[in-house]
Formats: structure tokens, sequence, C-alpha cells
């Protein structure tokens, strides 16, 4: 299956951004956004996606999937985004935490307990 032809990352009912979404490296949103950047030609972002779906929710922080799947998208520059998945959370659109892919790995499970730990501590 080509990248144009892999599903999409709607079916997870999660909030999808898409380029427009950003001001180069800035969210256009106010409020606290937890983003898993994920391309859906990327194996571990396959695997990473319904973890970061099913993970518990803390009040107050909008759980949300960045479409990158085009390599070509000017996300991958403006984000410094090298590995999906990727995690970054932003604060009335400010980068204020990164959890940055592996190679091979992506993110894992202690990533998202490392995410809902620096959440819980500095939620809005």
């Amino acid at each position: 299956m080509s990248p144009s032809e892999e599903p999409g990352w709607e079916s997870y009912g999660l909030e999808v951004l898409r380029t427009a979404d950003f001001d180069r490296d800035r969210l256009r949103r106010p409020g606290t956004y937890a983003v898993c950047f994920a391309a859906t030609w990327c194996p571990p972002t396959r695997g990473f996606v319904p973890k970061f779906v099913a993970q518990p929710r803390l009040p107050g922080i909008v759980y949300a999937l960045g479409d990158i799947t085009d390599t070509e998208d000017r996300l991958w520059d403006e984000l410094r985004i090298e590995i999906t998945p990727t995690m970054i959370v932003f604060r009335n659109g400010e980068e204020v935490a990164r959890f940055p892919g592996r190679p091979g790995l992506g993110l894992d499970r202690a990533d998202l307990e490392a995410l809902a730990s620096g959440l819980g501590r500095a939620s809005p």
C-alpha cells in the first residue's frame, strides 16, 4: 500500500492536526495540547498510536494526532521532527516538552508515563 493509500488517523477518535494548524513552530490553538506526530507509513508509529489514544486523559489537556504522513510536509523541518512517532506538548501555542522517537523503535510505554507525569505536574 502506498503512503497515499494508507488509512488516515481520523478513525482513532482524536483531533487530527495538519500543517494549517501551525504557524511555523507554533500551534495555532490556546490551551495545552499533547500531540503525537505520526506518519501512516511508519510501523513504529502504527504500533504506538493505539497506546497514545488509549492512555488515561488528564483534565484540561487536549490529546491530538499531528499528521505528517507526507515526507515533504514543512512541519518535519519547522518542528525539528526526525522520527515518528514524536510527541510534543504545546501550551498556548509554544512547545513546552518534547519526547522524540528513537530509530527503529519510536516511542514506548515509558514515554507515555513520562508524558503523563510531566503533564500532571504542569497542568493548567
